[in-house]
């Protein structure tokens, strides 16, 4: 097994952009991104009306499953604080009748919004681990074929991921991977038969190294403030020529370089953490560079394959 790539798309936008116009890049995205050998792309939830234009994942999904046929689709993920189980899973399950095979669900402990707006979305909520079996169990009671994936970046959110037997998207690549090996060694396989690890990366890669550092000035001011200005208002991506002074040294996790040099610390970041596929986050102000990253990142791995060790067996069988 070779590792594979998918795409994170949290559809931000740009200083000047509409939502319609970000929504026409994400399906622009989602086309080049299956073009490209992708395996799956993934829609955040954010409730950030100056700064991402992806409020309703599940929307966007069917959209872009419908106008594309091998890539698989999803939320990355459901804030599912904000939401009914039973609600989310009567939902996936109908895009899993539409596109069978094809659709991804995952779910995240966040809010994706400021304070105010997530109390309007929360009312009075279960404890998110109550939620997440009451999920689970609309699921089965539904036959839904999703893909179930929790994702998280702590030892409490890979332990509730291997209790219910469903796949693990981690974020923490500044952490240590003992998490996600104890992920593998208590994973249930309750409701997916092994084991699977997602590790998200943001990504800014381009033709040159200093192309690439110039686009990740941009990337690097709209995550450093997390989408949010001191007083709570949402921050499009920037310009790079307008990126916060200092800002390139505030986001350690990025990954930013020419084909080669991003492969080679794709490479090294899927064998530290035993990573079965990277998820890679992209944010740059000119939807076209965004797009070119993708495709250079995806030429450069399919050039040069990075194997996968083989998996350990699991012991038993899965319910």
């Amino acid at each position: 097994m070779t590792l594979q790539l998918s795409v994170l798309d949290p559809v931000p936008l740009s200083a000047g952009q509409t939502p319609r116009e970000a929504l026409r890049g994400a399906l622009e995205l989602a086309a080049a991104a299956e073009a490209a050998g992708y395996r799956r792309i993934w829609y955040a939830e954010h409730h950030l009306p100056g700064a991402s234009a992806c409020p309703a994942p599940a929307v966007l999904v069917s959209a872009v499953a419908a106008q594309t046929s091998r890539l698989r689709v999803g939320a990355g993920g459901v804030a599912l604080r904000h939401h009914a189980p039973w609600h989310v899973a009567e939902t996936f399950a109908t895009l899993d009748a539409l596109y069978p095979g094809r659709i991804d669900l995952g779910i995240a402990g966040g809010v994706g919004a400021d304070e105010a707006t997530a109390a309007r979305l929360e009312g009075r909520a279960a404890p998110l681990p109550e939620r997440l079996q009451e999920l689970d169990g609309a699921l089965r009671t539904l036959g839904a074929g999703v893909e179930g994936w929790l994702l998280g970046s702590s030892e409490r959110s890979a332990a509730q991921a291997a209790r219910l037997g469903w796949h693990y998207g981690s974020g923490n690549v500044v952490g240590t991977p003992e998490p996600l090996a104890a992920y593998r060694a208590a994973h249930s396989g309750a409701r997916h038969p092994g084991p699977r690890v997602a590790l998200a990366v943001a990504v800014v890669c381009a033709e040159t190294a200093a192309q690439a550092l110039q686009l990740a000035g941009s990337h690097r001011a709209y995550l450093a403030g997390q989408g949010l200005a001191p007083g709570g208002q949402p921050v499009p991506p920037p310009s790079p020529q307008a990126a916060l002074p200092g800002v390139l040294d505030a986001y350690p996790r990025l990954v930013v370089g020419d084909p080669g040099t991003v492969r080679a610390a794709l490479s090294a970041l899927a064998r530290r953490y035993g990573a079965d596929e990277l998820v890679l986050l992209t944010i740059t102000h000119c939807p076209a560079a965004r797009r070119r990253s993708y495709e250079l990142v995806a030429q450069a791995l399919a050039a040069q394959p990075v194997p996968l060790p083989a998996p350990a067996p699991q012991p038993g069988g899965y319910a």
